[in-house]
């Protein structure tokens, strides 16, 4: 009984594994119709407009990530004299390591894909445009261009058109209790009370110098020994006073709380006063508690106390 049900099993896998590899047609990896998309896009670039049309069928269905229209010449010019219109230094490559194919269907006929990445800048704006697309291409008998389909992420588009606009994010409080949380944790540093300190700071919370590369960062732990070492010593002598006001921040776009302030410690350096001004950005979870401190000023002046 358990050889044949293994037979009829194996004989149902060979028999859905040939049912699931059907060819439907040919793939090409260089084709003159390659050819043509690649040349399209060069015209594109260069400002060729003449050349960029002619590659297009008087009448092109066009389809961009779940939208479509059918296009005359005069609707493809006038997307074309937008994109120069808008943008400056643009260029298209090859999103590497993807490179473009023609595949010739048995029915559906032949159609081109590429992914490409789009780099230039908006002139209005200045923001830097880095799109990556996915595109299809069919052609009519005459081999021209009459489907057009793009695939992207219309995000930097929003943000284009976002920024042409005045926009409110959110509310700037001059007093607020996460300004108190932030006067008394520097009150904590400094009495050199590191107990109290630290009670105003989430157990994860993260700590970022102007000086550290990118990404890199301290834990509530490693920052709390940091101080001690340096800072909460009997032998350590120095004040902060804070420079101008602190602002609150709530932005609106992700329902969030910041602090910035301003501060000035005197300390002493081989027997000589020092100043040294820094900012501090505290963010805030929604218990109050501070999660990241982002402390900006020069780290010349620290390697040695």
């Amino acid at each position: 009984m358990r050889t044949t049900l293994s037979f009829l099993l194996a004989f149902l896998f060979l028999g859905m594994n040939g049912y699931s590899q059907k060819k439907n047609g040919v793939v090409f990896s260089e084709h003159e119709a390659i050819e043509k998309t690649v040349n399209l896009w060069k015209a594109f670039d260069s400002g060729a407009k003449e050349v960029y049309l002619s590659y297009f069928a008087d009448s092109v269905y066009v389809f961009w990530n779940g939208k479509d229209a059918t296009w005359t010449k005069n609707n493809i010019e006038q997307n074309y004299e937008w994109w120069h219109r808008e943008f400056e230094n643009l260029k298209r490559v090859n999103h590497k390591p993807a490179f473009p194919d023609a595949i010739e269907y048995k029915e559906g006929g032949l159609w081109v894909q590429d992914w490409m990445k789009i780099t230039g800048r908006h002139i209005n704006t200045g923001i830097n445009l880095n799109l990556h697309i996915h595109q299809l291409y069919s052609f009519n008998e005459d081999g021209k261009i009459a489907t057009i389909v793009f695939y992207y992420n219309n995000d930097v588009f929003e943000e284009i058109r976002n920024s042409k606009m005045t926009k409110e994010n959110g509310t700037l409080y001059i007093n607020h209790p996460y300004i108190v949380t932030v006067r008394k944790a520097m009150n904590a540093f400094i009495d050199k009370d590191i107990d109290e300190w630290s009670g105003y700071y989430s157990p994860n919370a993260t700590f970022v110098f102007s000086s550290m590369k990118y990404g890199e960062s301290l834990s509530l732990e490693q920052n709390k020994e940091s101080l001690k070492a340096k800072f909460f010593i009997p032998e350590k002598k120095y004040k902060v006073e804070q420079v101008g006001y602190p602002d609150c921040f709530h932005y609106a776009n992700n329902d969030s709380y910041a602090v910035f302030s301003w501060w000035k410690m005197t300390i002493m350096k081989n027997k000589e006063k020092y100043e040294y001004v820094f900012m501090l950005s505290h963010d805030f979870n929604k218990d109050g508690k501070i999660i990241r401190e982002y402390i900006y000023g020069s780290n010349n002046h620290l390697a040695d106390w």
